[in-house]
Parts: C-alpha cells; structure tokens; sequence
C-alpha cells in the first residue's frame, strides 16, 4: 500500500507571496499547526509551522534558557500582538524546507521519514510537484495497522 491510498486531499496551504497574518489567519481558521506553502503553479516550496509563527513574538530572554519548569506565567506575553513588519512579512522569508514524499511512496518509508524527522504531518507531492495531499502519523500508522491481523477474542 502507498501513501496515496492513505492521505486527506483537501490540504489546507499558503502562497509563498502570501504574508504572515494570512496565514495567522489560516491557523485559527482551521486549527491546524502545520501548512505546507506552495508557489503559483501549486508546487510544493516550503511548510510553515504554528511554532514558526508563535517564536516570533517569543520574549528574547527564552533563547537563554534552558529550563522553563520553574516559570509560572510569563505574563502578559500571550496577548503581545506582533508588529505590523512581522505581519506583513512574507511567508517565504519564514517557511522551512519542506520534508515530503511522493504519492507513490510506500507506507513504511513515509511513516520513518516522520520518525526520523518528528513530524506529525507530511506533504504528498505527484511526480510534477504539486501538492496533492497531506498524510499525518496517524493517517500512516492506522493504514499499517489495518494489515495487522488481530484475534477478536475479548
């Protein structure tokens, strides 16, 4: 089995012309934490994480430490609003390398690229490379089990 047999197909994503609050917008509209970003053409060209968006606005002093156990609250940090620079930045000066498989690709190959990388969610490109799908851990793993073969004695 491959992973085109596994995938969700209607992938929510971002242009890479596109700026940050756009894809803010994206986020909390359907609260999702990962948005594959593609070019004009639908081509694959990067992924843009919530943590991408939330280490913007982190206060300077969190880059320093090393253990936050002992931090109770920090304030009023949850309501900072980024500038107006940051919001309007473009995803592609933000968006990382994206890790992706094509959708011919194996089940096992997939679910040890997340392994490997500790990914949730992982793009699905055609032999073009458009975007045509989104496989999570999930998606992968519960396609594997199906061929396990499990006694249904209780």
């Amino acid at each position: 089995m491959n992973v085109q047999n596994s995938m969700k197909r209607r992938v929510i994503s971002v242009l890479n012309t596109d700026n940050l609050g756009t894809a803010a917008k994206q986020f909390i509209k359907y609260h999702v934490g990962f948005l594959p970003v593609i070019n004009a053409d639908g081509k694959l060209v990067g992924v843009l994480k919530l943590h991408d968006l939330l280490a913007l606005i982190l206060p300077e002093f969190t880059n320093l430490m090393e253990d936050f156990d002992f931090v109770v609250d920090f304030g009023a940090m949850e309501s900072i609003r980024p500038s107006q620079e940051i919001i309007s930045k473009q995803v592609s000066a933000v968006m990382k390398a994206p890790i992706y498989v094509d959708d011919s690709c194996g089940l096992s190959r997939a679910f040890s690229l997340l392994h490997r990388h500790n990914l949730t969610d992982l793009p699905v490109v055609d032999s073009d490379h458009h975007l045509v799908g989104i496989a999570s851990r999930v998606d992968i793993g519960t396609a594997i089990l199906k061929n396990w073969e499990i006694a249904s004695g209780d």
